[in-house]
C-alpha cells in the first residue's frame, strides 16, 4: 500500500514586498474568482489561503489553504485538507468561517493541471532552485499557469 505524502509546509517571508503583492493580486482578482466559482466543472478545484491560528486564542498560526471556498455576505466558508500536527482544535474538512476581507490567496486548478490565481504559490516556486520547481509543480498538480 503506497504512503500518503505528508503536508507540504513552506515558510515564506510574510512581510517581503514580494509576498505582500501576492495578496494584493488576489485581493484584486477576487470578484473574477467568485464569478469562476459558479461555473466550476466538478472535476475541477477551488482553493483559498487564510491565516488560522494554531488554538482559538492562539496570535501564532500558519498560512493555509483550504478547498470548497464558498462566499456569503462578507465571508468566506471553507475546508483544510491538510493541517500542522499541533493544530488540534480543528479538523480535516471541518467548515470555517474568515472575513472575506482577511483572504491571502485563491486559486482554481483545472483537472489537467491549468492553475489560474495561486500568486503566492508562483512567488513561492520562484523561491525554489530551477531543478527543484518541476517537483514542486508535481506536487501540487499543476501543469502550466495560466
Amino acid at each position: 500500500m503506497a504512503q500518503a505524502e505528508e503536508p507540504l509546509f513552506m515558510a515564506v517571508d510574510a512581510e517581503s514586498d514580494a509576498y505582500l503583492q501576492t495578496i494584493a493580486q488576489a485581493h484584486a482578482s477576487l470578484a473574477g474568482f467568485k464569478q469562476a466559482l459558479q461555473a466550476l466543472p466538478e472535476a475541477d478545484l477551488a482553493c483559498v489561503k487564510f491565516f488560522v491560528p494554531e488554538s482559538p486564542d492562539a496570535s501564532e498560526g500558519a498560512y493555509l489553504w483550504l478547498m470548497h471556498p464558498e462566499f456569503s455576505e462578507g465571508f468566506c466558508y471553507a475546508k483544510p485538507f491538510e493541517l500542522p500536527e499541533n493544530f488540534r482544535w480543528i479538523q480535516v474538512g471541518q467548515w470555517l468561517k474568515f472575513s472575506e476581507d482577511s483572504l491571502l490567496d485563491w486559486y482554481l486548478l483545472s483537472e489537467s493541471g491549468e492553475m489560474h490565481g495561486g500568486f503566492s504559490l508562483r512567488y513561492q516556486r520562484e523561491q525554489l532552485p530551477e531543478d527543484q520547481r518541476a517537483a514542486f509543480d508535481a506536487r501540487i498538480g499543476v501543469r502550466q499557469y495560466l
